[in-house]
């Protein structure tokens, strides 16, 4: 569905519609395909299938500028319970420098705020001139010296959004796209999160979501599940992947939890069929107990430890290594 949401008038004194096309929209479906066609995969994986309707829940919007009928910038936002990536920021090299994409950003943006968004978050080179421009629309660096950006309607969002109560075990879905990437911008109390995504500390999982999305689709031996609580935030993750490193039945089992809800990783351990063969998890020193606990209920004991395996802000840190055979 396409909607109008203003006409303006760029540096070069053409006059641009600016518009916002919410999947499903088979009518922009080509045009939105040709403006994108140079992201490739995976990234047009979910272009072409929220297009078509082939992905639910996931609101998937392109807030365009278009002239004659041609749209020559584009800016697209996925939303789930009040949660937004902003991406695939890009105006047409012949019409640049007339400030097309700034003003089509002024109109996402607000409407960003009126259909009640909370969070926005985005990847790009810190300190570039697109950097910038999104500095001037409110996005703030989630650390200091880092691209990785986010916006906010309200200052404790993420307080409110991970809020304890009750929670569930849930199969990976396009919906969490958004609310897995708000998870992992958090800060927690374990620093390596997830060894096979590298999952260091605060981390943008954008474009990871979408190779972890191909990937689950297109080898069942790799397994996965989310914990998600009532109030729709994500505030787990587990995945099993082969290990591709060794010759025979080896796996990697990693997973983490938002520290609000680290009394769940029985669950979570628990909600994984393990396959026959090793499976390894690897455990950073800042793990909380509750994961050690859940890992050695199902079986699983330390087999080595790893000193000074990786550094972190200057600062060396051990790796346990938790092994089960089946």
């Amino acid at each position: 569905m396409y909607k109008k949401l203003s006409n303006v008038k760029l540096k070069s004194g053409e006059d641009m519609d600016i518009g916002v096309v919410t999947a499903p929209d088979q009518d922009f479906a080509d045009r939105m395909m040709d403006v994108l066609n140079h992201k490739g995969d995976p990234w047009l994986i979910h272009v072409e299938r929220a297009l078509k309707g082939d992905i639910k829940e996931l609101e998937t919007r392109f807030y365009i500028g278009h002239l004659d009928g041609h749209v020559i910038a584009n800016i697209m936002t996925v939303e789930y319970n009040r949660t937004g990536i902003l991406g695939h920021v890009f105006t047409r090299p012949e019409h640049r420098r007339k400030g097309a994409c700034s003003l089509v950003m002024d109109y996402q943006m607000d409407d960003f705020r009126k259909h009640g968004g909370g969070v926005l978050l985005l990847g790009t080179g810190y300190d570039s001139p697109a950097y910038w421009i999104y500095h001037a629309h409110g996005f703030r660096s989630m650390s200091e010296g880092s691209g990785f950006m986010r916006y906010a309607t309200d200052s404790d969002f993420e307080e409110e959004h991970f809020t304890s109560g009750n929670v569930e075990v849930v199969d990976v879905a396009w919906k969490h796209w958004p609310v897995l990437n708000v998870l992992t911008s958090v800060p927690g109390i374990e620093i390596m999160r997830s060894l096979s995504m590298g999952l260091y500390g605060i981390a943008n999982f954008e474009g990871g979501f979408l190779r972890f999305m191909k990937s689950l689709e297109n080898d069942d031996r790799k397994k996965a599940k989310l914990m998600e609580s009532e109030y729709g935030a994500v505030v787990g993750c587990i995945t099993l992947n082969p290990d591709e490193r060794w010759h025979g039945e080896v796996y990697m089992l990693d997973m983490f939890l938002h520290d609000n809800f680290i009394s769940g990783y029985d669950k979570l351990v628990e909600s994984i069929d393990m396959p026959d063969g090793k499976i390894q998890c690897y455990v950073d020193a800042t793990s909380p107990d509750e994961k050690i606990k859940a890992l050695e209920k199902t079986g699983f004991k330390q087999e080595a430890v790893m000193k000074n395996q990786f550094m972190w802000n200057d600062k060396p840190f051990d790796v346990l290594l938790y092994s089960k055979f089946k």
